[in-house]
């Protein structure tokens, strides 16, 4: 069952004399359940990419299809209201606040929502070997834990998609390994859709569909 298709979706920043082309006629589609990796070096579009099926960034032309949802006809509105119930995003600088405990940090995708079980929030801190941290402030955190707290803020509404930002480019090898594995099986868990960008080729071993982008051009 397909959850997302992007379709003839084009990305062109600056003004008339200077413009820079970031995609360039992107069409896919990916499943409902599935791990995607989309690889790409640094300046191939791939984050660009991940904004806008995410519907953070809006796209020069084409469209992002969520659920048979069409991004392009929501307003600012609309699309916040779409990432709240059906989006979550992992950020490679983590993203929490930083006066407020894990518990805190991971309940805030909750406010003004009924996805308030601290059943719920117990088992993903199980899950994520956080449940000992809970008080604790993110300065008081390693990396790695910081990056499982971002991600059980992402799982917290139960998202359909995650999307992840480089989630492992700040962590070590053993840190980055322990990641991938959790979020594996989250998805496995909870039937996530996962959509990860990277420029590490490795991480690919983890996913059940990789897309390559290059110079904003999905490449085969």
């Amino acid at each position: 069952m397909t959850i997302l298709k992007v379709k003839n979706l084009n990305k062109v920043y600056g003004k008339e004399e200077i413009k820079v082309k970031a995609l360039s006629n992107i069409n896919l589609e990916i499943n409902k359940g599935e791990f995607v990796v989309i690889v790409g070096k640094s300046g191939s579009g791939k984050s660009t990419l991940l904004h806008i099926m995410a519907g953070i960034e809006t796209p020069t032309n084409g469209d992002v299809i969520i659920d048979d949802i069409s991004i392009s006809s929501l307003n600012e509105k609309e699309r916040s209201l779409l990432r709240k119930e059906k989006i979550g995003l992992i950020f490679q600088s983590y993203n929490l606040i930083p006066v407020l405990t894990v518990e805190e940090n991971i309940k805030l995708p909750t406010i003004n929502t009924n996805n308030k079980s601290d059943e719920y929030i117990n088992e993903l801190m199980d899950l994520l070997h956080i449940s000992d941290r809970k008080t604790h402030l993110p300065s008081q955190l390693s990396g790695g834990q910081q990056q499982r707290v971002a991600i059980a803020r992402a799982l917290i509404n139960k998202p359909a998609i995650i999307f992840a930002d480089e989630p492992t480019g700040n962590l070590d090898t053993k840190t980055e390994s322990e990641v991938l594995q959790l979020l594996k099986e989250s998805q496995k868990k909870y039937n996530q859709t996962i959509i990860m960008i990277t420029h590490n080729i490795d991480i690919a071993k983890y996913a059940d569909k990789v897309i390559k982008i290059e110079d904003g051009v999905i490449r085969e």
